[in-house]
């Protein structure tokens, strides 16, 4: 089992949990047929595909899955947003199958509804995923997470001396403070939920003024230790994400 990276910014979200038979999408702000020249066109293998929130470099091409006959689990909210009737429906606290995957969704603090999602299968353990959220309101550890990939969108220095130098405006940087996960908020997270399970951690949905993608995967490296592998979710990256190496 591999993650594989087809866009993590705010031009355009999407990551494939692929094997050689099955293939789960998180997020379908990315063209379908970026994901099937991904997929050399075998998209009998994807089982579905689960949408954080509706925003469109999360949800913006979820019509072009559904034509093409793909299910979607999404938010009713985030449903609404495309404004006719669906019957897949997500809700917190439920555990939802796809193929192999076992999917269960929690809340994420955004400026819309936001689901971040805990995904279980057989070949790669427990994986949590969350993006677009000012904090994690809960504590996975006794879950034992194998993978953690989670949003790291900013600096605090960073983006506080951008505004300073006028290079941006002061209502974005209140926005992104409140809709967005900082460095030490996403260190903080990862310490809190580390394991000795825990094999890799992900970094997300960078900005790309407001971060520096060396110094943020350094400083959480430093977080998880050398035994942890640490990446950057950069668009083309691929991750083998295996329970047994």
């Amino acid at each position: 089992m591999k993650l594989r990276v087809l866009g993590s910014s705010s031009s355009g979200n999407c990551y494939l949990l692929e094997s050689e038979t099955e293939c789960l999408i998180i997020e379908c702000g990315v063209k379908f047929a970026e994901v099937k020249k991904a997929l050399d066109f075998n998209t009998s293998k994807i089982v579905g595909v689960i949408a954080s929130h509706s925003h469109k470099d999360h949800f913006g091409y979820a019509r072009d899955y559904l034509k093409a006959g793909i299910p979607i689990r999404a938010s009713q909210e985030t449903w609404g947003s495309l404004d006719f009737e669906v019957d897949k429906i997500m809700r917190c606290g439920y555990w939802y199958q796809f193929g192999g995957f076992n999917v269960t969704a929690f809340d994420c603090v955004h400026d819309v509804e936001c689901y971040g999602f805990i995904i279980r299968h057989d070949k790669i353990g427990t994986l949590l995923f969350a993006t677009d959220t000012e904090y994690i309101k809960y504590n996975f550890k006794s879950l034992k997470l194998d993978h953690i990939l989670i949003e790291c969108n900013y600096s605090q220095k960073i983006i506080d001396s951008r505004v300073e130098n006028e290079e941006l405006h002061q209502g974005l940087r209140n926005r992104v403070l409140k809709s967005h996960m900082e460095l030490e908020t996403c260190k903080s997270f990862i310490k809190a939920n580390m394991t000795p399970n825990l094999m890799n951690v992900c970094l997300l949905h960078l900005s790309d003024g407001n971060s520096h993608s060396e110094q943020f995967k350094e400083e959480v490296q430093e977080v998880v230790g050398s035994q942890v592998c640490v990446t950057v979710a950069d668009k083309g990256m691929e991750l083998v994400l295996d329970i047994c190496p």
